[in-house]
């Protein structure tokens, strides 16, 4: 019954792209581990699908229901030579989808949960390890960054900064700058590791994205 429904589940996705024939329009091509892969972009009904042809091979990359796309990058995200593609909806919130290229199969992988991490950023001091940054209210004067790393084409979470800068009722929510390390990549599993003054580090509110950045280059060895 399992390698039944993958059949079929492969024959609706073959249809999909026959469905969208007259729709054609590749939107790039990329050159990554010297082949040529054309990126094609076909949306239709509040769906959006993508697809990359090689050699005349055409693989269905991901369809995802989407109110709004924003843009569409190729940068070289993880830094390995080739180009990957990074998407970002526009919604209540944006949301971001990454898919880094495998060298080793030449496709595209999407990376499960990166929403969860958006606006990374690569270490300069370890290329290994990336961080992200997101609001947590008050006007964005809360926020998070988290440390993580792409293991086998999974994120595993292993820090997180807690940035509470609010400045309302500071008698019974403190302004304060929380850093945890994230056990066994769970996010409900965090060990506090100190707690600094917020005013002392990010007398701004544009600081928070220098410290944040600054913290992780200088201290990610302390979340391994």
């Amino acid at each position: 019954m399992c390698d039944f429904m993958k059949v079929v589940k492969t024959i609706l996705l073959f249809l999909s792209i026959l469905a969208y024939g007259q729709q054609d329009r590749y939107d790039t091509t990329l050159l990554n581990n010297k082949l040529s892969f054309k990126i094609n972009v076909k949306t239709s009904k509040n769906t959006f699908l993508l697809t990359s042809t090689s050699k005349g091979k055409v693989t269905v990359i991901d369809t995802i229901d989407f109110e709004e796309v924003a843009y569409i990058k190729y940068p070289d995200f993880d830094n390995d030579g080739n180009k990957d593609i990074l998407i970002d909806y526009y919604g209540n919130n944006s949301t971001y989808f990454l898919y880094l290229f495998d060298k080793s199969r030449n496709k595209f992988i999407k990376i499960d949960n990166y929403m969860s991490f958006p606006d990374a950023i690569q270490l300069t001091s370890n290329r290994k390890y990336y961080y992200s940054y997101h609001r947590a209210g008050c006007a964005d004067m809360n926020w998070v960054s988290d440390l993580f790393k792409i293991q086998d084409f999974k994120i595993v979470h292993i820090g997180s900064i807690y940035g509470k800068g609010c400045d309302f009722e500071v008698e019974t929510n403190p302004q304060v700058i929380e850093i945890y390390k994230v056990l066994k990549n769970d996010e409900s599993n965090k060990k506090l590791l100190v707690a600094l003054p917020y005013l002392e580090y990010i007398n701004e509110n544009s600081e928070k994205w220098t410290f944040a950045g600054k913290y992780w280059n200088e201290n990610y060895t302390k979340f391994e």
